[in-house]
């Protein structure tokens, strides 16, 4: 798979168009489709953009392997918290960081304490309370 290969599949996945990804990672959607159909390079600075924007390392977009393979990890979201994504435009890896600081919290919770839902859960009020951290 190539590189462009690589970024059209991941932009996919996440159920973006190219102008959501171009708009994101500031380039323009000719120059996207130019990169997903292998017709142009790109800058380091520009595919680092491109990776951060598309939750992946530099490492596999370039090669197709990682060194962590965590980053190639599926993640499905909670939809209240895709919701709120999508919403307040939030990054991939702030939407990781999110669902992660959430499973620290939980997993260091008391077993007494009651656990709410994922489905249920205050997202909007959980990432004020958190967004300086971010």
């Amino acid at each position: 798979m190539t590189l462009g290969e690589r970024i059209k599949q991941r932009r996919t996945e996440l159920g973006w168009t190219q102008d959501v990804l171009a708009q994101r990672a500031k380039i323009s959607k000719g120059f996207l489709s130019d990169l997903e159909n292998n017709k142009r390079n790109m800058s380091a600075d520009t595919l680092l953009d491109v990776a951060k924007e598309l939750g992946l390392s530099l490492d596999y977009l370039m090669t197709g392997a990682d060194t962590d393979p965590a980053m190639n990890e599926r993640f499905d979201f909670p939809p209240a918290l895709a919701e709120l994504a999508k919403r307040l435009d939030l990054s991939f890896p702030h939407l990781l960081m999110l669902l992660q600081m959430r499973r620290q919290i939980l997993a260091n919770r008391s077993s007494a304490k009651k656990v709410v839902g994922d489905d249920d859960f205050d997202w909007p009020g959980f990432y004020q309370s958190v967004k300086k951290y971010l």
